[in-house]
């Protein structure tokens, strides 16, 4: 039987990168850290159980773990792993961080090693629906991303990708074939993670237990980083709709 590991990723102090964000201020990145860990600990499926919250900016944890040890009403299991390692190259980006911080932060984690599966979840977002997505994956699968490769609206993507904001791998499958991933980056037209995500997996497309494009919307909540309109704005919603309409009616179209 699959044992899930959700694993929240963090950088509270984005400061010493240099993607320019919007919502940069350390406190307020941890507010919304802090909101989304009282989320998952309420997240009513004991799929969830077994927490691990890796950050990588350096910055103190005592909030955060003073909330997992008073207000965890499910008695859920939460561990947190925080790294020194937001830099990357001179011509990197966000994603060298991320992915070594990934790599880094499982490497260190006891609970990854009574786990099957890792949920990764950018750890600022929430996923109500993410029980109706573990429902309706194979059992034993080894990977669960939502590809995107079409137009969608008002917008061209310049790169078939992979969204990891949330992404599911069996433990063995990321070691044998995402780990040190962020060495790629940069090389062969590769610039972003999200594009290394979507150069390795599409190959796998049809093997069993290879799930590429969601069953369901999974849309998040929360906002992001690069702009200041939340996932619940209007224009948002409208487009989460329209993917929520083409995985019916269209499924090969992912956009």
């Amino acid at each position: 039987m699959d044992q899930f590991l959700l694993t929240m990723t963090a950088c509270i102090d984005p400061r010493n990168g240099s993607c320019p964000l919007v919502r940069s201020d350390p406190q307020i990145r941890l507010a919304d850290y802090e909101g989304a860990l009282r989320y998952w600990l309420r997240y009513p499926d004991e799929r969830t159980g077994q927490i691990l919250f890796i950050e990588n900016s350096g910055y103190p944890l005592e909030t955060l773990k003073d909330i997992a040890d008073r207000e965890n009403p499910l008695q859920k299991k939460v561990e947190f792993i925080g790294l020194d390692c937001n830099w990357y190259p001179t011509d990197g980006n966000y994603g060298h961080a991320e992915m070594r911080m990934l790599d880094l932060g499982l490497e260190r984690s006891k609970l990854q090693k009574v786990t099957t599966h890792m949920i990764k979840v950018s750890g600022r977002f929430r996923f109500p629906n993410l029980s109706k997505l573990l429902d309706r994956l194979p059992p034993g699968f080894d990977v669960a991303v939502d590809s995107r490769v079409w137009r969608t609206i008002g917008k061209r993507y310049e790169h078939p990708f992979v969204p990891t904001q949330i992404v599911l791998f069996s433990h063995c499958f990321y070691t044998q074939t995402l780990r040190q991933g962020y060495q790629e980056l940069g090389k062969n037209g590769i610039l972003l993670m999200e594009w290394l995500f979507y150069e390795r997996l599409i190959p796998l497309i049809g093997n069993a237990g290879i799930v590429l494009r969601f069953p369901c919307n999974v849309d998040p909540v929360g906002f992001p980083a690069h702009r200041a309109r939340s996932f619940t704005h209007p224009k948002q919603k409208a487009v989460y709709a329209l993917r929520g309409v083409a995985r019916q009616l269209a499924p090969g179209w992912w956009i």
